[in-house]
């Protein structure tokens, strides 16, 4: 049986469905066999394929782990081009741009209820664009890694594929632990916040 390997290793789980989606469009009816070494990445891909309706296969489910993804149906023929419209009718397209990071340095909205600020966060929080490249947290929004209800809403984040990141420094100074969630230099998310690049709350 012909198939296609696709090694999904050092990407995040949103780069790797990305990329899944990528080969799947150019060999639409092969069998893909997929490899990586992140249990999140995993996930996604098995729950990705169910949404697609293609069958998927543990060949190995250790660290590496190894999938097999059955081919799809030949697409569908495609209607005939659209006439080329004339230059005076052509719509002008304008790009968009990609979400800035959102680094958060408190734990809910203030000033006001603390409840209510805490619960309007986290709603914002479930709301994010996943083209965001990262999430940071720093000095109070550590809090939230204490809080089981804001520790779900993280961890639906980075399942979802966006990067949940830690401060180093607020780590350090709060004493805490960051996992499941990535590391963050300090200098990473300060430079881009002293230029406007990214989101602050």
């Amino acid at each position: 049986m012909d198939f296609l390997s696709l090694e999904l290793y050092d990407l995040t789980a949103f780069q790797a469905l990305v990329e899944l989606r990528r080969v799947m469009e150019e060999h639409p009816t092969t069998t893909l066999r997929t490899s990586g070494d992140d249990e999140t990445v995993r996930l996604n891909v098995i729950r990705f394929m169910e949404k697609e309706g293609r069958g998927v296969k543990v060949i190995s489910s250790g660290r590496p782990w190894e999938l097999e993804v059955a081919g799809g149906s030949r697409p569908a023929k495609l209607p005939p081009p659209a006439p080329i419209l004339s230059p005076a009718l052509v719509p002008i397209v304008v790009p968009q741009s990609i979400p800035r990071p959102v680094m958060l340095l408190r734990s809910a909205f203030a000033p006001g209820d603390r409840a209510l600020g805490r619960r309007l966060l986290l709603d914002l929080l479930r709301n994010l664009d996943v083209r965001i490249p990262w999430i940071g947290l720093a000095h109070e929004a550590l809090e939230l890694l204490e809080d089981p209800i804001a520790r779900e809403v993280l961890m639906e984040l980075q399942d979802r594929g966006l990067r949940v990141r830690i401060s180093v420094a607020s780590l350090a100074y709060l004493g805490r632990d960051m996992e499941p969630f990535e590391a963050l230099e300090d200098l990473e998310w300060q430079g881009p916040a002293g230029k406007g690049e990214l989101t602050l709350f």
